[in-house]
């Protein structure tokens, strides 16, 4: 099972928006993550953990805030065409929960840790493998 098989879409916010309006949008979207955008390029990651770590557990106002000061960069991006369990390991080296798809060297989406954990159960109790290509 590929990357591209069980990518989710993903969303975008200016890296000058405050943090407290960032995260009524990802509450609002229900999404843990979002790409910051500065002039139209993609410069970061906001995460849910970002805001956890960086401003409640800091004791920061997030109205103050913006998301380019709480922001992770660089982002760690894989190839859409990657088999899952290749996704499953980059995840672990970098100890991170999203990576973000790319094909063609253009942004198509993020898989998260869940969903790569999902599937995996899914190939081995369906296929006896997780290299086994689902029939469409």
């Amino acid at each position: 099972m590929r990357v591209k098989d069980i990518m989710h879409n993903v969303t975008k916010i200016s890296s000058d928006v405050v943090v407290s309006e960032a995260a009524s949008i990802m509450d609002q979207k229900q999404v843990g993550s979002m790409l910051v955008e500065k002039d139209d390029k993609i410069v970061g990651i906001m995460t849910e953990k970002d805001i956890l770590k960086k401003i409640v557990a800091k004791g920061k106002n997030p109205d103050v805030l913006r998301v380019k000061d709480i922001m992770s960069y660089p982002i760690i991006t894989i190839d859409a065409n990657e088999h899952i369990l290749g996704a499953s390991r980059k995840l672990d080296k970098h100890r991170i929960r999203r990576l973000i798809v790319i094909e063609n060297k253009k942004i198509i989406g993020k898989v998260t840790s869940n969903s790569i954990s999902r599937n995996l159960k899914y190939s081995l109790a369906k296929y006896g493998s997780v290299y086994t290509r689902p029939e469409y």
